[in-house]
């Protein structure tokens, strides 16, 4: 198998990057995606990998990002999370994007459709010839056997579009709501508003009904056509890293998305397909690294379901349950997630040591921390 020459499948957002990066590269690329499958505009609340990532890749600066309908993100404010709100700032040297993510594949397939051989075709990895390594970023896998399910408590997602003028707030917002947590990602011509929940303890009509008060403080008006209910699950394959094929975006994982780590660990994979590639890593431990790295973005999320409840119901008794129980046994398990109550330098997951400080914090959880037994 000749090892420059890939097939990309899927032409979503991860999709994009992964050919952007590999054309860069001088690989010699199929890419296919089925047109009667639109892409996912996943991950238009980035983190700070994804800056860096585009500076490097394409020379992006500022002005392709207002393109974009793009606007700054220096950091996401949380409210109802702790006793107060509070801000999980990103280091003052750094910042982040809210992006038009159809916009942004526009944009990469604009740069590099002359350097790859795109294929409107769906196709499954045995109709593609043997001397190419595969790359798959098509979406969740239809064989769950394939995949381990998380303990993260969410999966639906009501998402409404409201458009404005200019944008309001230079931080994604994350509310914690009766039935789950609300986002606002504020772009240059929109906000976008979801309503992340768990379907087992409520309806649209009392998602409609909780996110009243929230609409009207930020004066927002959803455009009802462009209103979407998307059902998810939170899961990573077991084997992403494999001889002739590769995974990654939602083929490889999907974890929802508060504190935005889809993006960054589509990027991280990435990298690590480049290193199989090119230095020939060792596929085991490269899986084996990739579930600790998800993992520990798994911790990250739930130390949010730690919190005393906003409010007693089904959903947040069920969170918070899920929590106590992922953490009780993470504890004993991983001797790395020990330190992230403390003072030392570390980097866990997406984030390092200064982002975990402001979450606990903030989320005034570190007795609850420091409270699990190992």
């Amino acid at each position: 198998m000749d090892k420059k020459r890939l097939s990309i499948i899927g032409r979503g957002t991860v999709g994009c990057l992964t050919a952007l990066n590999f054309s860069n590269k001088g690989y010699d690329i199929d890419w296919y995606h089925d047109p009667n499958t639109p892409a996912l505009s996943v991950g238009e609340g980035t983190d700070l990998s994804i800056p860096k990532f585009l500076q490097k890749q394409m020379g992006f600066n500022h002005d392709d990002f207002i393109k974009l309908d793009g606007h700054y993100k220096l950091g996401i404010e949380k409210i109802n999370w702790g006793k107060n709100p509070f801000t999980h700032w990103f280091p003052p040297s750094n910042l982040s994007w809210h992006i038009n993510a159809n916009k942004l594949q526009n944009h990469i397939i604009d740069r590099i459709g002359d350097k790859v051989n795109i294929i409107e075709k769906k196709i499954e990895h045995k109709d593609i010839e043997n001397i190419r390594y595969i790359i798959d970023c098509s979406g969740k896998p239809s064989d769950i056997n394939e995949l381990t399910f998380t303990p993260i408590p969410v999966n639906k997602a009501y998402v409404m579009q409201c458009p404005w003028e200019r944008p309001r707030f230079d931080k994604t917002i994350c509310i914690a709501k009766s039935y789950g947590w609300v986002f606002l990602i504020p772009l240059q011509n929109r906000c976008s508003v979801g309503y992340i929940f768990n379907n087992h303890f409520s309806t649209i009509l009392d998602l409609s009904t909780d996110i009243e008060d929230i609409l009207t403080e930020y004066n927002l008006e959803p455009n009802p056509e462009l209103t979407r209910n998307m059902s998810f699950s939170n899961y990573y394959r077991k084997n992403n890293f494999q001889k002739n094929v590769s995974y990654n975006g939602n083929a490889s994982s999907f974890l929802e998305p508060l504190e935005a780590t889809s993006l960054g660990t589509s990027i991280r994979v990435i990298d690590k397909i480049t290193n199989i590639l090119e230095s020939n890593d060792c596929l085991e431990m490269s899986n084996h690294l990739h579930e600790l790295f998800l993992k520990e973005t798994i911790d990250i999320i739930m130390l949010h379901y730690l919190i005393d409840p906003p409010i007693k119901n089904g959903f947040w008794e069920h969170a918070n349950h899920k929590a106590n129980t992922w953490f009780s046994k993470r504890y004993k398990d991983y001797p790395k997630i020990r330190l992230i109550t403390k003072s030392s330098s570390l980097h866990y997951g997406t984030w390092y040591e200064e982002s975990f400080k402001q979450n606990i914090k903030g989320l005034n959880i570190l007795d609850k921390l420091n409270n699990f037994k190992w």
